[in-house]
């Protein structure tokens, strides 16, 4: 529903109820901006496991509080409050719980990108995009068969003229303005596209819970839940956000399609005038990005689908099973007193669940462990001793590099630490790797890692643009 501005108690309403505005008058408002346009948009990562999310967050508020204590919390404590608040959305993929932005952040990212403009608009570009869009909608909405013989025959004109500047080589050629002017413009239109697809997930699951609530309040019989299946299914798909959303989809995955689209974004980043451009752009990602969205919003909605169909299916299963066990009930109890029928009112009686207690389930008792102590003179330390470097270590979460491991094992047998490496670069430096063989040294006891001394393996990696490489046994991960 269209929100009238000019009415200020749906202004007021507005200003109070939308999360995005929610968002940026939070009084952590620059934690929340920072942190998930950082790790989210500057990084172009679509989710984050939690652990790893966790992890992140918990070195992000480190360095923010080493000058000032501005957030004292912890960062699953934000984490929690930021989901809670409709900043972020948890799911489980599988196994793995996994956090996203909601379309409230990403538009409250989006709009705070916007304000910042680069150093010149593209008032140009625009204004022809605006006249295309014009002269496309008049055309393709008439049914009047000379207007549209009319147009074709101008731009076959046109091209024929093109054709002919061509071979005496007077073509035109955008200079370095106008191809950076463009590109902007393209670089805008990709951010907001890939930022809908947000709201479009939010969309269907709007679409999935109104059906729901539309079957908790009717009284469906055995034999019509089916039908409303198929029809809740047509009713989210044949919505103009689901038939939108189709067609671009089909348009995607065509092969052709994808490869055009690919060709012209390698030819685009290759000019000489977006050198500037070519390290941090949305471009370069922009196939495998819509590919990996579209299939996100197909999975949400096969997965609402069918989360549809079974909680109908288990309404009618449920109630057919409770009267089935309601009579054998009935059934037996009638057969244990029919030669004896209890002679006292209250003849049943309900116990509570017993509690049980196995001897063999007690810990064997271990004795105390004594800690010695020793009595040596600690003598006091040199002024001039640096002690900066025990605060400058990282922490590595070990149940992070679990996680890892366990997702590289999820399809193989065994895995070498070099190919998760490979798979998860190193981002703190040798500890982390440390960490890694300390992980590799318990699974040994338990059969679940091999550390070959007698193999050495050769490894690269970068910390803030430095080159470090470094010699390793083989260590060799096991399911």
């Amino acid at each position: 529903m269209a929100v009238n501005f000019s009415d200020i108690k749906e202004v007021d309403w507005v200003l109070e109820n939308n999360k995005t505005i929610s968002l940026l008058k939070k009084d952590n408002a620059s934690l929340i901006v920072s942190f998930l346009h950082y790790f989210f948009k500057s990084k172009n990562k679509s989710s984050y496991l939690s652990n790893d999310l966790i992890s992140h967050l918990s070195d992000f508020l480190y360095r923010i509080n080493q000058e000032k204590e501005r957030f004292p919390k912890d960062a699953k404590f934000y984490l929690e409050n930021w989901t809670k608040d409709g900043f972020l959305r948890q799911y489980y993929d599988k196994e793995d719980a996994l956090f996203e932005l909601t379309p409230a952040t990403e538009n409250a990212l989006r709009w705070l990108a916007e304000l910042n403009k680069p150093e010149f608009v593209g008032t140009e570009s625009r204004l022809m995009q605006i006249i295309n869009l014009l002269k496309e909608l008049t055309i393709k909405s008439s049914d009047n068969i000379d207007l549209r013989r009319n147009e074709l025959v101008k731009e076959k004109e046109k091209l024929e003229q093109e054709l002919l500047k061509i071979e005496k080589g007077e073509y035109e050629k955008y200079d370095k303005r106008k191809i950076v002017e463009q590109f902007l413009l393209l670089e805008e239109i990709v951010g907001k596209l890939l930022s809908d697809f947000r709201q479009i997930e939010e969309n269907f699951r709007t679409l999935n819970v109104k059906a729901r609530e539309d079957q908790i309040k009717k009284n469906l019989s055995k034999g019509k839940y089916l039908d409303e299946v198929f029809r809740t299914q047509d009713l989210i798909m044949e919505t103009d956000q689901g038939k939108s959303f189709n067609a671009f989809y089909e348009f995607l995955m065509n092969p052709n399609r994808q490869e055009d689209l690919e060709s012209l974004i390698v030819q685009i980043l290759s000019l000489e005038e977006l050198r500037d451009y070519q390290r941090n752009n949305q471009l370069e990602l922009l196939k495998e990005n819509l590919i990996d969205s579209g299939e996100r919003v197909n999975k949400t909605t096969r997965v609402l689908i069918d989360q549809l169909r079974k909680y109908l299916s288990s309404q009618a299963y449920l109630e057919n099973r409770k009267i089935a066990e309601l009579i054998s009930d009935i059934e037996k109890t009638a057969l244990e007193i029919k030669n004896n029928p209890p002679s006292e009112k209250d003849f049943l009686l309900l116990d509570d669940k017993p509690t049980l207690s196995f001897p063999v389930e007690q810990s064997l008792w271990e004795p105390t462990k004594r800690v010695k102590l020793s009595n040596v003179k600690i003598e006091e330390a040199d002024d001039d001793v640096q002690i900066d470097a025990l605060f400058d270590q990282e922490y590595i979460n070990p149940e992070v590099l679990k996680d890892r491991i366990k997702r590289a094992l999820r399809d193989k047998a065994q895995v070498s630490l070099i190919e998760i490496i490979m798979e998860n670069p190193i981002e703190k430096g040798l500890a982390e790797i440390i960490t890694y063989f300390s992980l590799a040294t318990q699974d040994e006891k338990k059969n679940k890692a091999v550390i070959n001394e007698n193999n050495k393996e050769q490894l690269s990696y970068e910390i803030n643009g430095k080159i470090f490489q470094i010699e390793l046994p083989q260590t060799i991960y096991l399911k």
